[in-house]
């Protein structure tokens, strides 16, 4: 399940990867509407394509187990279920806030007179490195716990996003690669630990409310960018992401708490 969802995480992510150093080369030889039009162009595309190709699988809906692989008890999944909210705004707003900032912050501390098509080539190899980490995330997530994996993951978030706040330079794509390579992992072990908790039944729900906030906090990254950066540069738009990856470690690491009781339990009930 882990490689599954880390490749699919993978051939996702790489389109954002690559859009910055695409955009950036479409607008330098054929002008900032060639940037619209071609995306527009391969998504319409796309879907013809999927229409044509993909068959209708036609089957009937199984009974869907309603019990979760790692059962909780009701306070106790309710205490999860809020930490998880928490979890979700947080990772839409960090998520979104670097992703959109990105080839911004590249552009006004890389150095002065970078030309555009460099700073979009340098945006994507971040992305990059970002998408890559799915993959060793989806081995090692079949080598440890995934609750405290996600704990690791999101210190890490929490360090990285705090590193590009205070680097320039080389530094700071260095700092901007850990940073982007901690928000696409976490991507991958958070829905790993949402299966392990939820049944099958109540898991699409689960997974509709994770989304649904997710998006929630998409929309308010954006107004969040200009507002913080017209105060005080990215120096305060990034020290502010760091504060709220920092609520994301407490929450991961207040789940990663809760249910290693649970798993403990779960790994010597056989030997009773």
């Amino acid at each position: 399940r882990g490689r599954s969802l880390a490749f699919n995480g993978v051939c996702g992510n790489l389109g954002a990867a690559l859009a910055a150093g695409l955009t950036a080369a479409l607008v330098a030889g054929f002008g900032w509407r060639a940037a619209f039009l071609v995306p527009g162009v391969l998504c319409l595309g796309t879907a013809v394509l999927y229409l044509c190709l993909v068959p209708n699988e036609g089957r009937k809906e199984a009974r869907r187990a309603t019990v979760a692989d790692v059962p909780l008890g009701a306070a106790l999944a309710a205490t999860i279920f809020a930490l998880f909210v928490v979890i979700a705004l947080c990772a839409g707003l960090v998520f979104n806030i670097v992703a959109v900032a990105l080839p911004k912050i590249l552009d006004e501390r890389l150095g002065a007179d970078v030309p555009l098509i460099l700073v979009g080539g340098v945006a994507t190899l971040v992305f990059v490195c970002g998408a890559l980490a799915q993959i060793a995330v989806g081995r090692l997530v079949e080598k440890f716990p995934p609750h405290i994996l996600f704990a690791v993951i999101a210190s890490l978030q929490f360090l990285g996003v705090l590193w590009a706040a205070q680097a320039a330079g080389k530094m700071l794509i260095a700092a901007l690669a850990v940073a982007m390579a901690a928000i696409y992992a976490q991507v991958t072990v958070n829905d790993l630990v949402i299966a392990r908790y939820t049944a099958d039944a109540w898991r699409g729900r689960i997974y509709a409310v994770r989304y649904f906030l997710t998006f929630l906090a998409s929309g308010a990254a954006v107004t969040a960018i200009a507002f913080l950066y017209g105060r005080g540069g990215f120096a305060l738009l990034l020290g502010t992401t760091a504060i709220i990856a920092l609520g994301f470690v407490f929450a991961t690491a207040a789940i990663a708490v809760l249910v290693n009781g649970v798993e403990k339990g779960r790994a010597v009930a056989p030997a009773e």
